[in-house]
């Protein structure tokens, strides 16, 4: 229980105050988690303003709504105190800090397009292998341990963030990797973390939706090292790509302290090669002017750049480079990214992935492609989601035409859109593509025409369980599908 004037500095005003003496239990944006006593925040989303939903969250015992000034004008009730601010989303995160501070020693934070559930995850596993109390949280959940919570967020809202991560100390975590995603930067999601090292892995095309441009989108990336890190904190970029130079020169500009990843041979730590052995992949490396070697389970360019990212993260947490590469051939991909799926006495390769950008499909069919044996076929089966960034379509419709042999084009997540309108907005680009509106059919049919030379991708939905049509949530899990359609073709 906090007192009202306790909170009064993370305010523009206090509007109306009916008891100046009451203590707040807690704070929700949503009304249907009101309990007596609590801060009711009307937030407005993209369709729903959050001050319609006032009296739901009286009868549920608000004690006090946070608007802005314009809602706190219409508000009729009288027996409610009205607390104000310019920035709600940024008000949320103080109050909800105020009421959950406690946090890790040591946070990580990831940002960038691709790669981020990747690196949160690798990182989790090699604290762990070196007896670190480590723990992540993005799009695979919270996970520490044996322990795995399903989020519905890549980053969770500032209340229920705040909530977590002070579950997590409590639990004796020290070590935290944390997925930080551009809406939840841009929403203030993350403000009051206390991120003492701040990733950036790349940025490509995707949520433009939201962003409205590639400039907005990175600049909302930015804002986790200039507004969140740590002042004593360190930047670790990746600078092969154009953002992630840009980034580092803000950087320099901001006097913010900074280090870089990547092949180019500018890079503090260098990849100077990855050469594929029978059934693994051996790495050389350079950090500053020392040459190091390693061998590891994975094979495509952009998971090993992701497992290096993970490596230097744990080193500049306090891990050896020693230790860490004792246990790297430990560790395995997250669910969802680039998982073969295996079945017992098959040997057709089914692989499943999380790409839904440009990018990520193009480098997964690039990588998939130097798998291939001299006569075999890559097939991709693939779809957009609705209610997203369109302009990805014709994009992800090029990249399936240019890489891939056979395209199988498939429901993703439709959403409220039509669709048979986002499949046609990509097979217009990808004139070899075969429809097949049923991604459960599609599967069965892209299996059962594959040779055992050839390599299927079904890209999209990765780990997801469930697929979002018409806002109901069906039941689909894209490696359960695959694996009974391969036994299925095996008996025949």
């Amino acid at each position: 229980m906090l007192h009202l004037t306790k909170l009064t500095d993370q305010l523009t005003s206090i509007y109306k105050v009916i008891n100046s003496n009451f203590l707040i239990s807690g704070i929700s944006c949503d009304s249907r988690e009101i309990r007596k006593g609590m801060i009711f925040a009307a937030v407005n989303g993209t369709k729903r303003k959050g001050i319609n939903f006032l009296n739901q969250a009286l009868k549920q015992g608000a004690s006090a709504v946070l608007c802005d000034k314009k809602d706190a004008k219409k508000i009729k009730e009288k027996k409610i105190n009205i607390l104000v601010s310019d920035n709600i989303r940024l008000a949320i995160s103080n109050i909800a800090n105020k009421f959950y501070p406690l946090q890790p020693s040591v946070i990580v934070g990831v940002t960038g397009t691709n790669g981020k559930t990747t690196i949160v995850n690798f990182l989790r596993n090699i604290w762990i292998n070196n007896n670190f109390n480590g723990a992540s949280i993005g799009t695979l959940g919270i996970q520490y341990n044996r322990y795995n919570k399903q989020t519905k967020l890549t980053t969770l809202d500032p209340i229920n963030l705040h909530k977590e991560i002070t579950k997590l100390k409590k639990k004796k975590i020290d070590f935290l990797a944390l997925e930080a995603s551009s809406h939840a930067l841009d929403q203030h999601r993350l403000d009051n973390l206390r991120i003492k090292y701040a990733v950036f892995t790349n940025l490509s095309r995707d949520h433009l939706d939201y962003h409205k441009s590639m400039e907005k989108y990175f600049l909302s990336k930015f804002r986790l090292f200039k507004f969140i890190l740590n002042k004593k904190g360190l930047a670790l970029i990746n600078t092969d790509n154009i953002y992630g130079k840009k980034l580092k020169n803000l950087c320099l500009d901001n006097n913010i302290k900074n280090i870089s990843y990547g092949k180019d041979k500018e890079n503090d730590w260098q990849i100077l090669s990855a050469k594929k052995l029978k059934n693994s992949t051996k790495v050389k490396f350079r950090k500053e002017k020392k040459i190091y070697e390693f061998e590891c389970l994975l094979f495509a360019d952009f998971e090993i750049e992701n497992l290096f990212c993970s490596m230097i993260l744990a080193n500049i947490t306090g891990i050896s480079l020693v230790n860490i590469l004792k246990g790297i051939k430990k560790i395995k991909r997250p669910q969802g990214r680039l998982n073969k799926v295996k079945v017992l006495k098959s040997d057709i390769n089914v692989f499943i992935d999380y790409a839904h950008t440009p990018e990520a499909l193009k480098s997964c069919l690039i990588s998939l492609k130097k798998e291939l044996k001299k006569q075999g076929k890559l097939i991709l089966l693939f779809g957009c989601g609705g209610n997203r960034d369109t302009g990805k379509r014709k994009l992800m419709g090029k990249i399936a035409e240019k890489y891939a042999d056979e395209v199988f084009i498939t429901d993703d997540n439709p959403r409220y859109e039509s669709a048979k309108n986002i499949r046609s907005e990509i097979s217009k680009y990808c004139k070899k593509s075969i429809d097949i509106a049923n991604r459960k059919k599609a599967i069965k049919k892209a299996i059962n025409v594959m040779k055992e030379e050839d390599i299927l991708l079904i890209a999209g939905k990765g780990h997801e369980k469930n697929q979002i049509i018409k806002g109901k949530y069906y039941p689909f899990d894209d490696e359960i599908i695959a694996r009974n359609a391969i036994l299925k073709r095996d008996l025949l």
